[in-house]
């Protein structure tokens, strides 16, 4: 099955092979990737005589970002290892270096290569790993069948399989059973993750409930004089009102519009902070609020101190995590169009009330845990959803008791992180 697998994801490489220097002429992210996806430079230095080596992979932002509180741990612990990271778009490659190369968290940043014969046999005797880690997902076949090949073993953490991913994988469960018997150990986020994967008929000794890990990411204390700082900088007054819209999607923009008038009349201070998922959108959503009679400004270009506009959007990546801190009221966005939902521990780590629509898929366990705590609520239109942000911005008991609630569970959710590095030292790879 792997071999009949090489000549497909081999001829259809070829077919598109074309079809590049056009494709790179009209992207530059795939113009500024591609070479090193292929192998062709990748900028990392060969491992050092005598230490050992971990490769951890994230595939893009969300998975990144999941990675940090596992990364942080485990360098903390293992401060000689030789940390290599790669991710698999550009997005995931400058958030990887942000997080953890400037910061010395990993000391090698590279990408991820694509699952072809050449690449992946090259950028591997590049790397050399003792150990490879994957984070929740990008499970390649053939990346997997070399590191199997090469007695390298690989670990899946934060693991999860939706229902309709595990239908996908049914269709060529045999394929996939050998694919995932190839990893050392599949360390899966809840009981319902590691009933699909077994129902993959993958053996079961190698999967393990570790729990989620992004109920493990450190906490940044933002105190009274940083948000007084941060409030300085958006031309926050003391009684304004703000709600936060984060990560969030075409269609749901147009949403948060119309909410904003209809809450503006009843809170006429009230400001919001919008940060769509792809801050390059960011102009032409300034474009379409003013066409609307929204004033709207980018957030960095605002002069600090001065009133803020109706609405301010989020053009810059990394900002929208501390930004809950000064919110009243947080929206999830993703949700109220088919995305999956976005993490909301960022906004729960805050002490915030949360809000988000009917589709958070892809954060279920997350999302239903706020839920079923009191901190958060199901929103199914833009109409309920302004209903309910008048709620809380009205209600100050309401607001606060919510924040509470979700900060609860997001204490008390913790330890995924050290029961992945656990089970690691079990089975000897570090």
């Amino acid at each position: 099955m792997i071999f009949f697998y090489k000549i497909l994801i081999n001829s259809l490489f070829f077919v598109v092979l074309p079809l590049l220097p056009v494709l790179c002429v009209f992207s530059e992210k795939r113009r500024s990737t591609l070479g090193f996806r292929l192998g062709f430079r990748t900028g990392l230095n060969p491992k050092q005589a005598g230490k050992k080596r971990i490769w951890i992979h994230a595939l893009s932002v969300g998975e990144v970002k999941s990675a940090l509180p596992f990364i942080t741990a485990f360098k903390k612990k293992y401060r000689d290892m030789d940390i290599v990271f790669t991710a698999s778009t550009r997005t995931g490659f400058d958030m990887a270096d942000r997080l953890f190369l400037k910061k010395k968290v990993v000391d090698q940043l590279g990408y991820f290569p694509l699952d072809l014969g050449y690449t992946v046999k090259k950028i591997c005797r590049q790397i050399a790993p003792d150990a490879v880690v994957l984070v929740e997902t990008d499970v390649w076949p053939n990346f997997l069948y070399e590191m199997n090949n090469r007695q390298i073993p690989v670990i899946l953490i934060n693991a999860r399989l939706s229902n309709r991913s595990l239908n996908g994988y049914l269709i060529f469960r045999k394929f996939w059973a050998r694919v995932f018997s190839f990893f050392t150990r599949i360390m899966v986020q809840t009981p319902l993750d590691e009933e699909r994967f077994q129902r993959l008929d993958i053996d079961k000794r190698k999967i393990r409930v570790a729990g989620n890990i992004k109920f493990d990411q450190p906490f940044e204390n933002i105190d009274k004089p940083i948000a007084d700082g941060m409030r300085h900088r958006l031309g926050i007054q003391k009684k304004t009102r703000v709600i936060i819209a984060g990560s969030t999607h075409e269609g749901e923009e147009k949403m948060l519009c119309r909410v904003y008038k209809a809450v503006k009349k009843q809170f006429p201070g009230v400001l919001m902070i919008l940060a769509p998922r792809d801050p390059k959108r960011c102009s032409t959503l300034q474009a379409y609020f003013l066409s609307h009679h929204v004033q709207a400004g980018l957030m960095s270009t605002l002069d600090a101190g001065k009133n803020p506009p109706d609405i301010v959007l989020v053009d810059k990546m990394g900002e929208l995590c501390r930004l809950y801190a000064i919110c009243d009221v947080a929206f999830i966005g993703g949700s109220l169009v088919r995305q999956g939902g976005h993490n909301p521990l960022e906004a729960a780590a805050f002490s915030k009330p949360i809000l988000f629509g009917p589709d958070m898929s892809d954060f279920l366990l997350i999302s239903t845990l706020l839920r079923d705590n009191g901190g958060a609520k199901i929103v199914a239109s833009e109409s309920e959803l302004g209903h309910e942000i008048e709620k809380i911005l009205g209600n100050t008991p309401l607001q606060q008791q919510m924040g509470i609630q979700n900060f609860q569970v997001f204490s008390w959710n913790s330890g995924a992180v050290q029961r992945i590095i656990k089970e690691m030292e079990h089975l000897n790879i570090v």
